[in-house]
């Protein structure tokens, strides 16, 4: 019953946070219509930089939230909830007044050309400083809601935000409201997500009996919270660096050609279900020595992710055109080879490297491969975009693309490396080399057949559909002829629906 929980509530929260990701695509294809490139450009610039900055206010609380409810009394429940939201609140406050106060004059030296004098860049900031004001201070709502044992609250409330800001931008696509207007809308929705938020919060909150257990010092909060704060920062930054340099290189109107290419396929939910099972099983395992086991539980789950990794991969490449035209208008077409680059990264999400590591106790090695990845990430992509604008290149923007996609691959293979050191692997146990090859060599023929029978169609709408089916009848095809992998694509999409619906 227990294990049935835990997955039902890894599912709806993983659902919550597909809501909002979703949300904020389709906000960025709505509003690549109406408005010319450079206010979108303004717009996409202000949302990434700024959202670069949200982990670093969250000071790791949220996850010090969920680590120290279930070990809290109720007495202390309530105050670690209190001290948790009270220092977001602050945290929120200091990041709205530092926007309104800095952003401006640094804004400024940045891209003045762009974005006008201080006192239009301070409108932007303005406009959008009560939305990250919302998100740094609603960022104890999600763990108290989750280790409440409210995790449909937490899914509805996210959804309900993700609604929101796609009424918001379909209304300024129908207004043809201006982006400062568009960012007022969506402050306003960020605000009413947290007022709602704090208000379940409050539904859910234990009552003030005593409890055996005593309450939690605000010191010990914080020494705990600081190490998950410094991997977040370093994540965040890992994450958004390749962008921030785009926007250091480049105007505002190129920005969207970046940030449109730029997207992260979403397969978080299928991820999350693999790392709520590996982890626990890894580290029964290696507290019992049991080496060999975890080699084949690990080459089991990257063989059955392969199954729906690679096909997908193969898809999206040979289909990119037609995807990033119907996404976001033919005019950003030249983001389609941003997103093929970045796609020669997905094939790595075949495994989860990481997780294995944190199951093995080993949690260090992957901060540093972390940090390592952001350092090379960071130098890389400075470098390759300054040699191609030496060179004249029209496509330099791609540089920081390809140093993403490098630095990647650097990472992994330093994690793979400590995995095999940590199990004392040989390269051929690594991983299901022979599966690998088979499923990728098959997707990607099956992808360039579907692409090249479709590819006289007069509309990309046409090229899409007929190019799936095709597709999809040729991957059907290959799994008929291989029993074994059609018996392994059954589990894990048995296993998707068990965790999705909490079976």
């Amino acid at each position: 019953m227990a294990a049935g929980r835990l997955t039902r509530t890894v599912g709806i929260v993983a659902c919550g946070r597909a809501a909002h990701t979703i949300g904020v695509l389709a906000v960025w294809g709505i509003l690549a219509r109406p408005w010319t490139q450079i206010e979108l450009g303004i717009f996409l610039a202000l949302w990434t930089a700024t959202s670069s900055l949200v982990p670093l206010f969250l000071l790791g609380l949220p996850t010090a939230l969920l680590y120290f409810h279930p070990r809290t009394g109720l007495r202390g429940q309530r105050l670690l909830i209190a001290q948790v939201g009270g220092l977001l609140l602050v945290a929120g406050a200091i990041l709205f007044a530092g926007m309104v106060s800095f952003g401006p004059a640094l804004l400024q030296r940045w891209r003045p050309e762009d974005l006008g004098e201080v006192a239009e860049i301070r409108r932007y900031l303005l406009a959008f400083a009560p939305y990250l004001f919302a998100l740094v201070a609603g960022g104890s709502v999600e763990a108290t809601l989750v280790a409440a044992g409210r995790p449909a609250h937490q899914a509805a409330l996210a959804v309900a935000g993700a609604a929101g800001l796609v009424a918001v931008a379909a209304t300024v696509a129908a207004c043809n409201a201006s982006v400062v207007q568009a960012l007022y809308g969506f402050s306003a929705v960020g605000v009413t997500k947290l007022l709602t938020g704090l208000m379940l919060v409050a539904r859910c909150l234990p009552g003030t009996q005593d409890s055996s257990n005593g309450v939690r010092s605000l010191g010990e909060l914080l020494r705990y919270a600081m190490p998950i704060w410094l991997a977040d920062g370093v994540g965040s930054l890992s994450r958004y660096v390749d962008r921030l340099v785009v926007l250091g290189f480049f105007t505002a109107a190129t920005f969207p050609l970046y940030q449109f290419g730029a997207i992260e396929v979403p397969i978080g939910l299928l991820l999350s279900a693999v790392v709520t099972v590996l982890v626990p099983e890894v580290s029964r395992l290696y507290a019992n020595r049991q080496l060999a086991a975890i080699g084949s539980l690990w080459r089991q789950a990257v063989g059955r992710l392969a199954l729906i990794v690679l096909p997908l991969w193969a898809y999206l490449f040979f289909f990119a055109g037609p995807l990033i035209t119907l996404y976001a208008t033919a005019r950003y077409g030249p983001a389609v080879w941003v997103f093929r680059v970045f796609l020669l990264a997905l094939p790595l999400r075949c495994a989860v490297y990481n997780p294995l590591l944190v199951g093995m106790g080993k949690a260090r090695w992957a901060f540093w491969g972390s940090v390592g990845d952001l350092v090379v990430n960071a130098g890389l992509s400075v470098l390759l975009v300054q040699m191609l604008l030496t060179r004249g290149s029209e496509w330099a923007y791609l540089g920081a693309a390809v140093a993403t996609v490098t630095a990647t691959y650097l990472q992994v293979g330093f994690l793979v490396g400590a995995v095999a050191f940590h199990l004392r692997w040989r390269l051929q146990d690594l991983l299901p080399w022979w599966r690998l090859l088979r499923v990728g060599g098959w997707a990607t023929g099956a992808a360039g057949l579907a692409w090249w029978l479709t590819r006289s169609l007069s509309t990309p709408a046409l090229v899409l559909g007929w190019g799936t089916a095709a597709f999809t009848a040729l991957i059907c095809l290959g799994l008929l002829l291989d029993p074994p992998d059609r018996q392994e694509l059954r589990y894990v999409l048995h296993s998707l629906g068990r965790h999705r619906h909490g079976a």
